[in-house]
């Protein structure tokens, strides 16, 4: 048997416990015993292949690294165990304690809000229709931790706040939180937009199935052509998206126009378009933000002669620049950028003394 020279044994021992850390954080009831194996998996009744492998190094990286597995699977009481037949419930009680708080963390609040919504899945709701509805997952897909560069952390406010605590805990709580008073959601308008309109939204048949109005349906299909649709499609990380308007910092309880708690029905308009507009008053909430253009006559004459207005004035200006080129070339003046000017010489039209 050849001989290991004791440098490159203790080498590799060193470097196997380094990599056995993050396994026994991240899996204390070592449920990646089986689920570490790729090729782990089943084809279910109608030919799909459904995977049951979790990759350790991408879990240990998202927001949900630091939970137990069996905080969100809590029907697992037994190994192995039985074939999963149940959803997980992402309104369960977790046993992680956020800083500040004495209670278990949970998203009961959130899971509330949804199920009051438009999205939640009501009783009396056809099968189908059940199975449309966005559950968490759809627009949750245990994001990965993202490092936020914070612009409202001051440093100084900081090092007072590490007198009595430990630096990487209360800076990831003052992150959290800073972040958290400057933005209604983590997402950037653009990806909001892509989440609720163009992945879902967008597809008519599927929102037949909601049996949703047309004037919903055009409000999709305009957005983009409105003023907030164009900022954010031009990369505005102020202007409205999709939750701005239709959602209050609960995120999760969006509601049709004529429920009195919607932030879009009339009774509280105002208050919803001051979240962005200091001056709003009765005149300024009748204004369709979602309007069809091609379908009001007076809003489509209005476009063409503003759109003339644009093309006009720029085809003008110009315009303007090439015949006072063509005559000042025509008098002999030279064209050349210099010293801050780019005409030289004299017109042939002065009189030479």
């Amino acid at each position: 048997m050849p001989k290991i020279p004791l440098f490159y044994g203790l080498l590799i021992l060193l470097l196997s416990l380094s990599v056995s850390f993050p396994a026994a954080a991240a899996d204390k009831e070592n449920c990646l015993m089986c689920h570490k194996y790729r090729q782990l998996g089943r084809i279910d009744e109608k030919g799909r292949k459904i995977s049951y492998f979790v990759s350790e190094n991408i879990y240990n990286k998202t927001v949900h690294r630091n939970v137990p597995c069996r905080d969100c699977h809590t029907y697992i009481t037994k190994l192995p165990h039985d074939p999963v037949t149940e959803e997980v419930n992402c309104s369960n009680e977790c046993h992680i304690k956020p800083p500040f708080s004495q209670e278990n963390f949970s998203h009961k609040k959130i899971v509330e809000a949804y199920n009051k919504s438009v999205h939640g899945i009501k009783s009396d709701d056809p099968p189908d229709v059940k199975q449309a509805k966005p559950y968490c997952k759809y627009c949750h897909q245990n994001p990965l931790f993202m490092k936020v560069d914070e612009k409202y952390i001051a440093g100084k406010t900081l090092l007072r706040c590490l007198n009595c605590h430990e630096r990487e805990g209360v800076t990831k709580a003052y992150t959290h939180i800073t972040h958290r008073l400057g933005h209604k959601t983590s997402r950037s308008p653009q990806e909001v937009v892509q989440l609720c309109s163009k992945n879902c939204h967008e597809n008519v048949e599927m929102m037949k199935k909601f049996k949703v109005s047309k004037n919903t349906l055009e409000a999709v299909e305009t957005y983009n052509e409105s003023i907030h649709g164009k900022a954010v499609a031009l990369g505005s990380e102020e202007a409205a998206d999709c939750l701005s308007c239709h959602a209050t910092h609960l995120i999760h309880d969006v509601q049709k126009k004529d429920d009195p708690e919607s932030t879009i029905n009339p009774k509280n308009l105002i208050r919803t378009c001051k979240q962005c507009h200091t001056k709003v008053n009765k005149h300024f909430i009748q204004i369709d933000v979602h309007s069809n253009v091609e379908k009001n006559l007076l809003l489509h004459m209005i476009n063409i002669g503003l759109t003339f207005a644009l093309y006009g004035t720029f085809i003008g200006l110009v315009g303007l620049m090439l015949f006072e080129t063509y005559g000042r070339k025509k008098d002999g003046i030279k064209w050349m950028l210099k010293k801050g000017t780019t005409w030289r010489g004299l017109s042939r039209r002065i009189p030479k003394d």
